[in-house]
């Protein structure tokens, strides 16, 4: 599989606190790789630098082998999907809307084409999500707003997905399905990176394990 993700001596403090320092990897195209690490070592905070939502105090990150700054903030969008940690429960929105938002950086003035709604319906039928498409955002459990948000994902069609905690909120069985919708996933070439805690999901399911651990990878 052709080489998707670089990422070089990355540093990022909060204020005196340095959370990473000098972190480095590289991953393809094929891998589902599980970011792990305790609380507070970095792992939202690198999935965010990838994305392009925080700046790196040094280092630098390149996507298909181009730097992420010679990336505009929509042609990354089209690379990157990004799941953060939290999302408000209180949007406007009903869960087939915000799953189309996912196609934002492909549409064309906002306009969504048949296969951008193909996309959607396909992303919320892998993540049995299909059936609330019309209900209201707010009015899903968290284990639904879950499966909604990880569908967005999907439907963004990039070649790497990030997701911080895809399993949140889920029961046991909807947590073995997600994994395992994302180990399909990258078996079709894409990268997905999982910062997670289920130390046994990653280990069923993931081709990598990433451990954070005092500013640097630990193990890899």
């Amino acid at each position: 599989m052709s080489r998707i993700l670089d990422v070089e001596d990355i540093r990022f403090s909060y204020g005196s606190r340095c959370v990473l320092d000098a972190v480095s990897f590289h991953a393809d195209g094929g891998e589902f790789l599980a970011l792990l690490g305790v609380n507070g070592t970095g792992k939202s905070t690198l999935l965010d630098i990838i994305s392009g939502f925080r700046k790196p105090e040094t280092g630098s990150v390149k996507i298909n082998g181009r730097s992420q700054q010679h990336w505009k903030r929509r042609e990354i969008a089209q690379q990157i999907s990004h799941l953060p940690q939290s999302i408000h429960a209180d949007l406007p929105f009903t869960a087939e809307q915000l799953v189309g938002m996912g196609r934002y950086p492909h549409t064309d003035r906002w306009f969504e084409s048949d296969e951008d709604h193909r996309h959607i319906r396909a992303a919320m039928e892998r993540t049995s999500c299909w059936l609330e498409r019309h209900r209201p955002f707010g009015s899903l459990s968290g284990g639904e707003r879950q499966r909604v948000l990880v569908a967005a994902c999907l439907a963004q069609n990039a070649s790497a997905l990030l997701l911080d905690e895809p399993s949140t909120f889920l029961d046991i069985e909807q947590q073995l399905h997600c994994f395992s919708v994302l180990r399909d996933e990258a078996r079709t070439g894409k990268l997905c990176i999982a910062a997670t805690h289920y130390l046994n999901l990653a280990l069923t399911y993931c081709t990598r394990l990433i451990v954070l651990a005092n500013g640097a990878i630990a193990y890899d």
